[in-house]
């Protein structure tokens, strides 16, 4: 009885107990990326990265001009997230070495402020997905994305600064959950 959910007990509607349950899974999930240190987290948000392009319909490839015709998929927020910006955050906290093509140049001349609000934007503009990899890529960024979480460990956040898309949504969102945000995302943002 001790490894039951505390949603297993009592009577309540088995589907009701099941989302419930698996949404404790996702909190402690995000609980302990929160917990990781900078390099561990930075191989995890690339392990991310590349199970979405996993399942991914596209390919990338950086030459498309040589080796395939430019589809539309190579030019969405999507395949610039997966191949570009995070392998670039994660090589930024932590991570040594990446794949050739993983580095993104553009992305790479970035400073770590352009760098969080290309994070930002990004996230903002992928629609939420299921799919291995994507699930936590695309969680709401005030209730713990992973990859927001790392942009907070190279650059925290101010408060205040409204170019910031991260920033900006978790105070708004924190502000009316009666929870304090310093710029930095913390567990207690999921306790309301």
């Amino acid at each position: 009885m001790a490894n039951r959910s505390k949603w297993q007990l009592g009577n309540i509607n088995p589907q009701f107990a099941a989302a419930c349950a698996r949404a404790e899974t996702e909190q402690n999930e995000i609980t302990r990326l929160h917990g990781l240190t900078d390099i561990w987290l930075a191989n995890e948000i690339l392990k991310l990265a590349r199970q979405a392009r996993a399942c991914s319909s596209y390919p990338y490839n950086e030459d498309v001009r040589e080796l395939a015709p430019v589809s539309a998929w190579h030019l969405t927020y999507e395949a610039r997230l997966v191949w570009g910006v995070i392998p670039e955050l994660a090589r930024r906290i932590g991570v040594v070495k990446l794949a050739t093509n993983e580095i993104d140049w553009e992305i790479r001349e970035l400073s770590d402020y352009e760098l969080r609000l290309r994070v930002g934007y990004c996230i903002q503009n992928v629609g939420p997905s299921l799919n291995p990899g994507w699930k936590m890529i695309t969680r709401e960024l005030v209730n713990g994305n992973p990859i927001a979480m790392a942009a907070d460990r190279l650059l925290p956040g101010r408060v205040g600064d409204r170019d910031d898309p991260i920033t900006r949504n978790i105070s708004e969102v924190a502000r009316n959950r009666g929870v304090a945000y310093r710029g930095v995302w913390q567990p207690s943002l999921m306790d309301y």
